[in-house]
Formats: structure tokens, C-alpha cells, sequence
């Protein structure tokens, strides 16, 4: 389910570098079981109308997505992010469609990924 989007490796090696093969392992599982959460939160914001709960959850995703180096996530969340703190909702149905499929393809290879750093 990549659909084009894609880790940079190289982020997971610099967090390998700071702490270890179980440390990276351990920033895939916490990014796995919050992301989903964020983004249901997301949706539930937008669906009440609450843009500021909105930028929230998607600075959540932004920060954890640069981290582990899904680039594509990262510039979702922060594009929705800045429109959503300036009470800005044009667009943001499609944009929190865009922003899952990319969440969904970063768990994706996340999951893929964790075999390399055993803990």
C-alpha cells in the first residue's frame, strides 16, 4: 500500500545511531499505536468543527512523522496543521483522505522496517 510513499531509511539509521536497534524499535511501536489515534481524533475534530483540536493531532502526526523519516506525512500534517491554526477548513476533508492514506502507507512500511532493529 506504499502508493508512492516512502520512509527515509536514513532517518531510522540516525535514531539507530543515538539509541540503539531497540530504541528505534521502540519509536516504530509507539508511532504504530498512536498514529491511528491521531488520526481518528483528526476526523472527529474536523467533524465537529473544532479546527484547533484538528491542528493538534496533526502536529502529533507531523512530529513523529519526521522523525522517522515518512516525509510525505510530514508535509500533509504540517500543510494541514498551519491552514487549521489560522481557522483555515478549505479542503481539509480531502486533505485528511490524503493524510490518512499516507499515515496508513508510513504504518505500512514502518511494520516492514521493524525487523531490522530487533530488541
Amino acid at each position: 500500500m506504499s502508493d508512492g510513499y516512502q520512509i527515509d531509511t536514513q532517518a531510522l539509521a540516525r535514531l539507530n545511531s543515538i539509541g540503539g536497534p531497540a530504541f528505534v524499535r521502540e519509536m516504530i511501536d509507539l508511532f504504530l499505536a498512536d498514529a491511528p489515534r491521531r488520526m481518528q481524533a483528526a476526523r472527529e475534530a474536523q467533524s465537529a468543527g473544532d479546527l484547533v483540536a484538528v491542528s493538534e493531532a496533526t502536529h502529533a502526526l507531523k512530529s513523529s512523522a519526521r522523525t522517522l523519516g515518512s516525509n510525505q506525512l510530514h508535509a500533509l500534517a504540517s500543510q494541514i496543521e498551519s491552514m487549521t491554526r489560522f481557522q483555515q477548513s478549505d479542503n481539509l476533508p480531502t486533505l485528511l483522505d490524503d493524510l490518512e492514506r499516507a499515515c496508513l502507507a508510513t504504518c505500512d512500511q514502518l511494520e516492514g522496517e521493524k525487523h531490522h532493529y530487533p530488541r
